[in-house]
């Protein structure tokens, strides 16, 4: 029921963004775009009346802000799985409770490149490598086509609450993985 001085103007309509589209400082060091926001995604958003849900940063919230950039074979370990089911857990909560509510959400955006939120682009060590040890040793990394840690268990938790219907796009880190405009169609055909 509506106040008598306020109208309700919800659209009703609820996308989930990776943590750093909406915050670039969450970023490895020298992996931000802008300054704030990706204000191409977020503007498009704005412009239809688009809900904006942040979900969590996984390493952000794991290893802090001064984090060196890291491949994915160093985040799929158990305790960082775990990790990430617990923040999965809690976003797929809030996915039920807007769809049991009536919200439609339109999907997913996360960031390709990343070795947590990829979704068709991870680092991985090139070759047999092993990445860790002391900073002045960094073995070379390579791009490969699978998602990131948090994006599969995130997926898998869909999966497993019947919600695997919800769609999944990503934004480019880096122009080979993709086009920025190739994201926003995207986008815009789910609004």
């Amino acid at each position: 029921m509506e106040h008598p001085a306020v109208k309700d103007e919800r659209g009703g309509t609820i996308i989930l963004l990776s943590h750093c589209c909406l915050n670039q400082n969450a970023k490895v060091r020298g992996l931000a775009q802008y300054p704030g926001a990706i204000k191409p995604l977020v503007s498009l958003l704005l412009e239809h009346g688009v809900g904006i849900y942040q979900m969590p940063c996984p390493e952000t919230a794991y290893l802090g802000s001064m984090r060196w950039g890291q491949v994915k074979d160093q985040y799929d370990n158990p305790m960082f799985r775990r990790h990430c089911r617990q923040l999965a857990e809690t976003v797929v909560d809030h996915v039920l409770n807007y769809r049991q509510n009536g919200y439609r959400v339109l999907g997913f955006v996360m960031v390709d490149g990343s070795p947590v939120c990829g979704l068709g682009h991870t680092p991985r060590p090139k070759g047999q490598t092993l990445w860790g040890g002391m900073t002045w040793y960094l073995p070379e990394s390579e791009h490969v086509r699978e998602s990131g840690v948090f994006c599969e268990v995130l997926r898998d938790n869909l999966k497993q609450r019947d919600l695997g219907d919800i769609p999944f796009t990503a934004y480019p880190e880096l122009e080979e993985f993709g086009s920025v405009e190739d994201t926003l169609a995207v986008i815009r055909a789910w609004i």
